[in-house]
């Protein structure tokens, strides 16, 4: 069966990565451990970047539309 993924808001994946950071940064840090959340806290980068791509685009696509009018 396919899951959905919840498509989390730019807050939220910024949260997620404060709180790696966090994490990183504290006394607790293990290898085990750190090379999991090393891998989580690229992947929110990434989806973070891609967030703020199309929201670029259609800032874009908006000012286009009002400067053509």
């Amino acid at each position: 069966m396919a899951t959905s993924k919840k498509t989390k808001t730019y807050q939220q994946m910024a949260d997620e990565l404060s709180g790696l950071i966090d994490w990183f940064e504290s006394d607790s840090v293990n290898l085990d451990e750190a090379v999991g959340k090393y891998e989580q806290a690229m992947g929110l980068l990434a989806r973070m970047e891609d967030f703020l791509k199309t929201a670029e685009n259609k800032v874009r696509r908006i000012a286009v539309r009002f400067d053509s009018e």
